[in-house]
């Protein structure tokens, strides 16, 4: 994890400015952007960028613009982000890489969500989508899903949003990703909202909250920018008394028996 990408880096000879010493680099601020610490990973990511440009790699500096973006975008600057994020998207076209251009793709189009433009944001979440259908990685199509899910829960297509959630949660269970699962009940937790049912958003929404706290993980920018709203409309739509049961209800389940509760539900719809 984040800790022995850090220490590797301390290690004797880790300061070669070579390929190793970038990725290593890329793997401490990727560490520190799963965990909420931008300012510290934006560091680390800088220093990645200018070794790959040294060593004129542009899939490394394509890598690190992005995660560079996401860093500017947790710490709101979304002028520096945009920035970043269009020059990752033409480096990593001309690479010609396919993962790399969904994941190129996927992380501008958050920036427009982000800042409230669905528009521009739907379509690139759709290609980014297509890609990673061709390449059959099935952690890029559940980034993708997740994210058509919550502009589908925007624009109140609640059938679109619940057909996306029920394929991320089973793309989760079959590639043991516990991020998209946790990411799957928190949108559902969303749906649940928009549908409102606030006692099952509270549960499921409690529940992430609990496991993301045992994983260190934080949401993405544009994730807490949808959701914090929505958490805040259930507890005023159920009553706060409501409210604070089912989310002691969702505190108690594990994420087996969240992940269970939120597929349920959605099939139920």
């Amino acid at each position: 994890g984040h800790r022995l990408a850090v220490e590797a880096l301390a290690r004797s000879g880790a300061q070669q400015r070579n390929l190793g010493c970038c990725r290593g680099l890329f793997n401490a601020g990727q560490g520190c952007c799963f965990m909420g610490r931008y300012k510290e990973g934006a560091g680390y990511l800088a220093e990645s960028l200018e070794i790959a440009r040294e060593i004129k790699n542009d899939g490394r500096a394509a890598a690190a613009l992005q995660l560079l973006g996401m860093a500017s975008l947790g710490q709101g600057d979304l002028a520096t982000a945009r920035g970043h994020l269009e020059e990752a998207l033409c480096l990593a076209r001309g690479v010609g890489n396919k993962r790399e251009l969904a994941a190129a793709i996927n992380a501008l189009a958050q920036l427009h969500r982000l800042d409230g433009n669905l528009a521009e944001a739907e379509p690139l979440y759709a290609d980014s989508l297509e890609l990673a259908r061709d390449l059959g990685d099935r952690e890029i199509i559940a980034i993708a899903l997740l994210n058509l899910a919550m502009v589908a829960i925007s624009r109140q297509a609640h059938d679109d949003a619940r057909a996306m959630l029920l394929e991320t949660l089973a793309l989760a269970e079959e590639i043991g990703s516990k991020p998209a699962g946790l990411s799957a009940l928190e949108v559902s937790a969303a749906l649940a909202v928009s549908r409102e049912n606030w006692e099952c958003a509270g549960r499921l929404s409690a529940a992430a909250d609990v496991q993301r706290a045992h994983t260190g993980l934080h949401r993405d920018p544009a994730d807490e920018v949808f959701l914090a709203p929505l958490i805040a409309k259930a507890q005023a739509g159920a009553g706060a008394d409501v409210f604070v049961a089912s989310k002691l209800e969702g505190r108690a389940l594990s994420y087996q028996e969240a992940i269970i509760q939120a597929r349920i539900w959605l099939e139920s719809k």
